[in-house]
C-alpha cells in the first residue's frame, strides 16, 4: 500500500491539518475536538486509498486484503495522533486518556471502516478507475446523514460512523465520553468485523473477484454469521432512540410526559408537572412569541413548539446539551430546562423560531449564500437585543460601555460573521446584542430585517462608529464596572486551556461543596487552580475550605495574596471574603466574621450576593437567637420545609419584617405565591432593614401580585421601580407588557434599551 500515491497524499494531507490544528490550544491535543475534524477529514482519503489498492493487488486472499487495507488505514490516522501528541509537549493537555480515546472512538474506527468500504468498492468495481472516487464518496455520505439527522430530529449531537461524535454546542464545555456512544461504536465495530468476513467469503483470488454463485456453498457458516452481525447492527440502528443514538420528536415526548398547547405555543415538559405550572409556562410561552412577533410586525400564528426538561443533565442525556440552551429555527422549536419563572433565557431562545420568518435558507437563520453559511454573530445578536438579555444586574448596552472603557470592545466586522464564535462568549453576545439593538433603533424594523434576510449588515463600517459613539456618552458606574471584571475576564473555549477537564473539576467542586467534604474541596480547588490561576470560584472555596479545616494561616495568606494582586478582579476577592467569613462564623470569631462582611459590602458585586452578605451582617448585630436561626438558613443551608420554619422563628424574634420576606422567598422558590403574598405584604408594612432588601422586596412582590392575577397592583410596583437602574427599566418594561397582554391578549411592546438610545421607530 505505501507504493500509493494516494496513501502519500492520505498521509501528508494528515500531516497538514493536523499542523493546522496545532495552532489551537483547544484542537492542538488530543481531545473530542481535534478528533471530529480527523474523522471528517481522514476517512475519505482511506477509502480512495483502499480501493486503489485493492485494483491493483488483488491475488491474495480476502483477509489479507482487508488486514492490509485497514492497517494502512491505521497508519494514516497514526501520523496527525502522533503529531498532536508531539504538540502537547507544547501546548498542556489535562485528560490525554480521555483524549486518546476520543482518537480511536472517533477518527480511528472510523479510518477502519472507511478502509473496509474502499475495499468492496474496489472489489464491486475492479477495473475501473472511478472505484477511488467512489470510495471517497462513502464517507462524505456518511457525513451527510449525519448533517440530516441533525436536521431532521430534535438531537443536537450526532454519531457518523465515519466521523465519529459531534458533541453539540462549543459552549457546552463538559464533554465525557458518554456511554451511548460506545454502545453505537460497538456496532460499528460489530459492522467492520462483518464486512471483513464476508468479503472474505466471496472473494475468490484466483479471478481477483468477488465470486457471489458459489462461495455460499463453502463459506455458508461464515455467511449466515456474518449477516447474522450486519443484522444486529441494522436492528441498533432500527431502536437507535433507545439506545440513545438519536432521538426523535415523538420519543423526547413520550420521555417528557406532558404536553400543553396554548394559543402561540405547544409547550412539552415533565408528566410530573403542577397544573398552575404548566399554565405559567404555557403562558410565558404565548407572550415572547406574541411580544417577538409584534416586535418584528410579523402576522404568523404557526406555534413554536417548546421542550422543558427536568434538569440539564437530563437535557444532556437526551438531546446532547447541557448548560447550553438552544433553538432549531428550522424545526420551530427551542430547548430549555427548568429554570424559574418566568424563564431567564426563554424570550432570547424564542426569538430565534420567530425570526425564521426573516431568513431564508434550509436553517432558517441570517446567513449568506442564500443561508447555507449562518452568520452567528447576527443570529445571536438578534435574539439579545430582542430580549433585551440581562446579565449580573446589567444590559448589554452597559456591558458595551464597560469593555469600550477597557478597550476590550470587540470590532464590528469580527462581531457580525463567523469570527463571533471565536470571542469570550459573555464580550460576544452581549457586543452583538447592543449592537443589533442599535441598529434596529436607528435604522428601523425594515432595514433590520433586510440585513437579516441577507445574512450581512449594510454599511457596518458606519453603523459601528455610530454605535461606539452613543456607547461613550452611556452613563456607567464604577460599581458596574467592578461586576462585569470577573465575567470580562473568562476567555473563549478555542484559546482556554483544558477547558473540558475544568468543567469536570468544577462539577466535582460542587459536589464536593455540597456534601460539605472540605478535605475534598481543598484538593480539587488546587487542581482547577493548577490549570487556571484566576478561577474566582475555585479562590473562594479554597479560603472557606482551608480556614474550615484548621489551616487559618493558609487561607489567610490565599486571601491576602488576592487582595495585593494587581491583576485580581474584585469579584474574586469578595467570593473569597465570603467564604472566609462564613467559616470565621463556624469557628466562633464572630467579630471577625463582621468586619469581613463590612469589607464585603464595599465591593462591587451583584445584588443577590451582597443582599446574603447583608442578611448575616445583620444577624452579627442581633440576639444569640437571631444568629444561629441564619446561620443555619444560610451557611448551613437547609431543605426549603426546614428554611420555611426558621425564617417563621426568624419573624418572631425580630420587629422588622426580614424574616416574613425570607419566609416568602422559600415559598416563591416552589411556585407557592398565594402563601408568599400575605408574607410579602406584611414585610413590606414593617419594613425592611436595608435599601437592596427593600428593591428586592418590591421585585417580589410585583412577581407575586401578577401570579395572583392582581394586575393593577403588580403594575403600580413595576412603574415604581423603573427608577433604580436601566436592567430594573427594562424588566419593568417587560412585566407591564406581561400584564397588558394577560389581561388583554394583545401586546404593544416598545424596542428595548435605554431611552438616551436615539430612535427612528419600529
Amino acid at each position: 500500500m505505501t507504493t500509493l500515491l494516494t496513501f502519500w497524499l492520505s498521509a501528508l494531507v494528515g500531516a497538514v491539518v493536523s499542523t493546522v490544528l496545532a495552532l489551537n490550544p483547544l484542537l492542538g491535543v488530543h481531545g473530542v475536538e481535534s478528533a471530529l475534524a480527523l474523522g471528517i477529514v481522514l476517512p475519505p482519503w482511506v477509502a480512495a486509498t483502499a480501493a486503489s489498492y485493492q485494483r491493483r493487488e488483488g491475488a491474495v486472499r480476502g483477509i489479507d486484503v482487508m488486514c492490509r487495507a485497514i492497517g494502512g488505514g491505521l497508519v494514516i490516522w497514526l501520523i496527525p495522533v502522533v503529531i498532536l501528541a508531539l504538540n502537547s509537549l507544547r501546548v498542556r493537555q489535562c485528560a490525554p486518556w480521555e483524549g486518546l480515546a476520543f482518537m480511536v472512538l472517533g477518527p480511528a474506527i472510523g479510518c477502519a471502516l472507511a478502509a473496509v468500504a474502499g475495499v468492496w468498492i474496489g472489489a464491486l468495481l475492479r477495473g475501473s478507475r472511478w472505484s477511488p472516487w467512489v470510495a471517497t464518496a462513502v464517507p462524505i455520505g456518511g457525513l451527510l446523514w449525519g448533517l440530516w439527522a441533525f436536521y431532521t430530529t430534535p438531537t443536537v449531537y450526532v454519531f457518523g460512523a465515519f466521523a465519529g461524535y459531534f458533541p453539540g454546542a462549543i459552549y457546552d464545555d463538559l464533554v465525557p465520553i458518554p456511554t451511548r456512544y460506545l454502545t453505537y461504536r460497538a456496532t460499528t465495530v460489530l459492522a467492520i468485523v462483518a464486512l471483513v468476513l464476508l468479503f472474505d467469503a466471496f472473494w475468490d483470488r484466483a479471478s481477483e473477484l468477488l465470486d457471489f454463485g458459489r462461495s455460499w456453498r463453502y463459506r455458508l457458516g461464515v455467511i449466515v454469521v456474518s449477516l447474522a452481525m450486519l443484522g444486529l447492527v441494522a436492528a441498533s440502528y432500527g431502536v437507535g432512540d433507545h439506545l440513545g443514538h438519536w432521538v426523535t420528536a415523538d420519543y423526547l415526548s413520550e420521555r417528557l410526559g406532558k404536553r400543553e398547547t396554548g394559543k402561540h405555543c405547544v409547550v412539552h415538559m415533565p408528566r410530573e408537572t403542577p397544573p398552575t405550572v404548566a399554565q405559567r409556562l404555557v403562558e410565558d410561552c404565548d407572550f415572547q412569541v406574541a411580544r417577538t412577533r409584534s416586535l418584528l410586525g410579523f402576522e404568523s400564528t404557526e406555534p413554536v413548539t417548546a421542550y422543558f426538561f427536568r434538569n440539564r443533565d437530563e437535557k444532556k442525556a437526551l438531546i446532547g446539551v447541557g448548560r447550553t440552551l438552544i433553538a432549531k429555527p428550522w424545526r420551530n422549536e427551542v430547548y430549555l430546562q427548568a429554570g424559574g419563572w418566568p424563564h431567564p433565557v426563554l424570550g432570547h431562545e424564542i426569538a430565534h423560531a420567530v425570526l425564521k420568518d426573516a431568513a431564508q435558507g434550509p436553517f432558517s437563520v441570517a446567513g449568506s449564500f442564500g443561508g447555507l453559511l449562518p452568520n452567528p454573530g447576527i443570529v445571536e445578536g438578534t435574539a439579545v437585543a430582542l430580549a433585551w438579555d440581562l446579565r449580573d444586574d446589567m444590559d448589554p448596552d452597559q456591558w458595551s460601555r464597560v469593555m469600550l472603557d477597557r478597550d476590550e470592545l470587540p470590532n464590528a466586522g469580527l462581531l457580525m460573521s463567523l469570527g463571533f464564535s471565536a470571542l469570550p462568549p459573555r464580550r460576544a453576545y452581549m457586543a452583538a446584542g447592543s449592537l443589533m439593538r442599535f441598529l434596529i433603533a436607528t435604522r428601523g424594523t425594515d432595514a433590520f430585517l433586510r440585513d437579516y434576510h441577507n445574512g450581512s449588515i449594510e454599511d457596518l463600517d458606519t453603523l459601528e462608529t455610530e454605535w461606539r459613539a452613543y456607547l461613550s456618552e452611556l452613563p456607567i458606574t464604577d460599581h458596574e464596572r467592578g461586576i462585569a471584571e470577573v465575567a470580562l475576564a473568562q476567555p473563549s473555549i478555542f484559546t482556554s486551556v483544558c477547558p473540558h477537564r475544568l468543567a469536570k473539576l468544577r462539577a466535582d467542586l460542587a459536589g464536593d461543596a455540597a456534601a460539605r467534604d472540605d478535605a475534598r474541596t481543598v484538593e480539587t480547588c488546587r487542581a482547577i487552580l493548577n490549570i487556571d490561576a484566576n478561577e474566582p470560584q475555585a479562590h473562594a472555596s479554597l479560603v472557606g475550605a482551608l480556614a474550615r479545616t484548621g489551616h487559618e494561616a493558609e487561607a489567610r495568606a490565599v486571601l491576602d495574596a488576592l487582595r495585593t494582586a494587581m491583576n485580581a478582579p474584585k469579584p474574586i476577592v469578595a467570593a473569597a471574603l465570603e467564604q472566609y467569613a462564613d467559616a470565621s462564623w463556624t469557628l466562633g470569631d464572630l467579630e471577625e466574621a463582621a468586619a469581613l462582611y463590612d469589607e464585603l459590602l464595599a465591593i462591587p458585586r451583584t445584588d443577590g450576593p451582597a443582599r446574603q452578605s447583608e442578611v448575616k451582617q445583620l444577624a452579627l448585630a442581633g440576639s444569640p437567637e437571631e444568629r444561629a436561626l441564619v446561620y443555619e438558613m444560610l451557611i448551613e443551608p437547609s431543605s426549603s420545609p426546614v428554611a420555611v420554619h426558621i425564617a417563621q422563628e426568624l419573624a418572631d424574634a425580630r420587629t422588622d419584617g426580614l424574616g416574613q420576606y425570607l419566609e416568602a422567598r422559600q415559598l416563591m422558590f416552589q411556585g407557592r405565591y398565594g402563601l408568599a403574598l400575605p408574607l410579602l405584604q406584611e414585610a413590606d408594612v414593617r419594613g425592611l432593614p436595608t435599601e437592596r432588601l427593600e428593591r428586592e422586596l418590591s421585585h417580589m412582590l410585583g412577581i407575586t401580585y401578577f401570579a395572583e392575577g392582581l394586575y393593577a397592583e403588580s403594575q403600580e410596583v413595576w412603574r415604581k421601580r423603573k427608577s433604580i437602574s436601566p436592567a430594573a427599566t427594562a424588566d419593568a418594561q417587560r412585566w407591564i407588557e406581561r400584564i397588558e397582554y394577560a389581561q388583554t391578549g394583545k401586546i404593544s411592546p416598545t424596542m428595548p434599551g435605554p431611552s438616551s438610545a436615539p430612535q427612528v421607530g419600529p
